[in-house]
């Protein structure tokens, strides 16, 4: 049986801190898919026609992406190991759903806010994979 050793304070820092960045996520995939005229309102003819023309699977990619994160953050402060896996699932997802947005052009079509939210996202779910093999590693998860 594996030993759990007691994390640092910035575990726990770092842990709500994802949380609440995955939970921004999640409410942004809900809002996408129960209320994209929301989403859509304040958008250009040529961001319509990018967002009409997404396949099927993007949607349903982005809310694997952010509930699989969502509760790897949840798993880091439950300190389960699983939680690894997870941010892992996580970011395979937002890498894909990223090839699709950089390659269709949907990132020229937007303005420096989205497309600085954009490599936020890639960003801080590469850092919920570090930070989750991290405590793995330190035993602060098993």
């Amino acid at each position: 049986m594996t030993t759990r050793i007691k994390p640092a304070v910035w575990f726990w820092i770092l842990s709500v801190i994802l949380l609440l960045w995955n939970l921004i996520g999640l409410t942004a995939f809900l809002t996408e898919a129960f209320a994209p005229e929301l989403v859509t309102q304040a958008y250009d003819e040529k961001q319509m026609e990018l967002y009409n023309a997404r396949p099927g699977w993007y949607l349903f990619n982005f809310g694997l992406a952010v509930f699989t994160g969502t509760l790897s953050c949840v798993l880091l402060l439950a300190r389960r190991k699983f939680a690894v896996t997870l941010a892992v699932v996580s970011l395979v997802s937002i890498m894909i759903s990223s090839v699709y947005t950089y390659s269709s052009g949907e990132l020229d079509a937007v303005g420096m806010s989205e497309q600085t939210l954009f490599y936020m996202v890639l960003l801080m779910d590469v850092v919920l994979v570090l930070f989750a093999v991290h405590a793995s590693r330190k035993r602060w998860i098993v």
